[in-house]
């Protein structure tokens, strides 16, 4: 059966619902043979002294002794009346038995006297001729014919009807309440089958379906408690939807992408190899080296956009503590050959200490560096190209602004997107993935990428936000090679020249060998 199954939820109902009810199903049999065995006592009891009764009224003085006259005819009547062996004995006022079975156990001491009867009467249980007896002692004044004291008097009963009544009352109240637990439990595994009958059919819905299916599910669940399931399901399905959706356009963008260069490429192996002239080879391998290294360029960007797409931003991400200004620092640095090979003038502006902030120390350098490589792309020899780092209250802005022909506000949102040139990219190479990487990474980093017109140098101005992290002594400390780097950088002047930069050498080796023994001084005081 596969309630059975270790696994089904019915069994884990029955089990874990079935074993308490059976333990106090167990506790309210065994009280209510306890109870029962005190009713049937009570009400045995209450014969043992009408017997006791019957033979004090019995009781006469003759000839100057107390005698006690039993006719053996009424205890034999009580006796089949009660299924049990009956005993007794009596005493006079001195203790001498004069009637009865002279060896039946007296009271021992510490019995209390009962208050349920008005008498003077006791009882407790002896063990005589090897069985276990109900034994009431009654005391009965005397005064008669010069006889003065109490005369005792002992019934004794077997315990045979009294566990007799004890059991029909126990099997009464347990087979009464063994028929609720099975009652319960029959009828809390038809109501989990009722509840699970439409689970069962959303299950058969979904082995139908074909792989490829992404329509939301239908409301089989009448439930309240299982109907957020459907709505979970049909939120998940949406979002694998619009991310599937995505990741075809991707790929039909990115195979369209890389199917141009190697085109190109083929076609200028062909033009090489049609030809017998050297100064033509060399030419057509100019030219597929070109290609191949945009190629190259375009796989990397590719690549990178892909990991960002997969990784969808989470609120509950948590970021390392970046210095945002030796991140711009390090990009114009690793940028500046390019910037002199236009030429094109690279400068850093803004905050001149650590500004840190909450980001991927490696996507934020590749934040960086597209802004930049973007920038000097567009911008015409001679132009100018800034970085700027800046904070306000709680926000640090990291910008880049360059004098080329900027970017119209109608087509903004469109370089934000991925395999989108505009009109004014003319000649230069590319994909149009610049800017959607540099947005995909801010977006990553819950922030966005602004674009608009700069009004320093009039071409495009790029600006992503991220929120300014707290920093501690300790962390200056532990990131001392970054500071030698900014050090650099500020030694470094405005306009990039050769002798500037002979110049300047000087004087940083002299700033990083003193920086570098305070950050040593205070790693170890900390």
């Amino acid at each position: 059966m596969n309630w059975l199954r270790p696994e089904s939820l019915l069994g884990k109902l029955l089990l874990f619902l079935g074993l308490p009810l059976l333990l106090l199903w167990a506790f309210s049999a065994l009280n209510s043979y306890v109870s029962a065995l005190n009713a049937a006592t009570q009400a045995y009891d209450r014969t043992l002294l009408a017997s006791a009764r019957i033979i004090a009224e019995r009781l006469n003085v003759q000839h100057g002794e107390l005698q006690a006259d039993v006719p053996w005819v009424v205890l034999d009547s009580v006796e089949r009346n009660m299924n049990d062996r009956l005993y007794y004995k009596v005493q006079d006022t001195h203790g001498r038995v004069i009637s009865g079975y002279d060896d039946l156990p007296v009271m021992p001491r510490g019995v209390a006297r009962t208050d349920l009867y008005p008498a003077l009467a006791w009882f407790y249980h002896a063990t005589y001729q090897s069985q276990r007896l109900r034994v009431a002692r009654l005391l009965q004044p005397v005064n008669e014919d010069g006889i003065n004291g109490m005369a005792e008097i002992y019934v004794a009963e077997t315990l045979q009807s009294r566990h007799l009544l004890a059991r029909q009352l126990l099997l009464s109240s347990a087979l009464t309440q063994g028929g609720l637990v099975l009652l319960t439990l029959v009828l809390a595994g038809f109501l989990l089958r009722r509840v699970l009958k439409p689970m069962r059919k959303l299950s058969r819905l979904m082995v139908r379906r074909s792989p490829g299916e992404l329509t939301p599910l239908p409301d089989l669940l009448p439930w309240s408690e299982t109907r957020l399931l459907i709505i979970a399901f049909n939120r998940y399905i949406s979002r694998l939807r619009a991310l599937i959706a995505r990741q075809e356009r991707f790929s039909a963008d990115a195979s369209h992408q890389l199917k141009t260069p190697l085109t190109v490429l083929k076609t200028q192996a062909a033009v090489a190899l049609a030809s017998d002239d050297p100064a033509q080879w060399r030419e057509s391998l100019l030219a597929m080296s070109a290609t191949l290294d945009n190629t190259i360029d375009l796989t990397e960007r590719l690549l990178q956009l892909a990991s960002l797409r997969r990784a969808e931003p989470s609120e509950a991400r948590a970021f390392d503590v970046v210095d945002l200004v030796a991140a711009a620092r390090e990009s114009c640095f690793s940028r500046l050959p390019q910037a002199r090979s236009k030429p094109v003038d690279l400068g850093y502006e803004g905050e001149e200490g650590p500004v840190w902030v909450s980001a991927e120390p490696l996507l934020l350098a590749e934040l960086c560096a597209n802004l930049l490589d973007n920038a000097l792309k567009y911008t015409p020899a001679g132009g100018v190209v800034t970085v700027r780092v800046c904070v306000e209250k709680n926000e640090a802005r990291l910008e880049v602004e360059d004098s080329g022909p900027g970017i119209e506000a109608a087509q903004r949102d469109q370089a934000l997107t991925p395999f989108r040139r505009l009109d004014n990219a003319g000649m230069h190479p590319g994909a149009g993935l610049g800017l959607a990487l540099v947005n995909d990474i801010a977006r990553w980093h819950r922030t966005r990428a602004e674009l608009r017109k700069g009004e320093q140098l009039g071409g495009l101005l790029v600006r992503v936000r991220l929120p300014v992290h707290l920093s501690m002594p300790g962390a200056v400390a532990f990131n001392a090679l970054r500071h030698r780097c900014f050090l650099f950088f500020r030694a470094l002047p405005r306009r990039t020249d050769g002798p500037a930069l002979i110049a300047c050498g000087i004087r940083v080796q002299c700033r990083v060998a003193f920086t570098g023994s305070f950050f040593f001084f205070l790693r170890h005081m900390e």
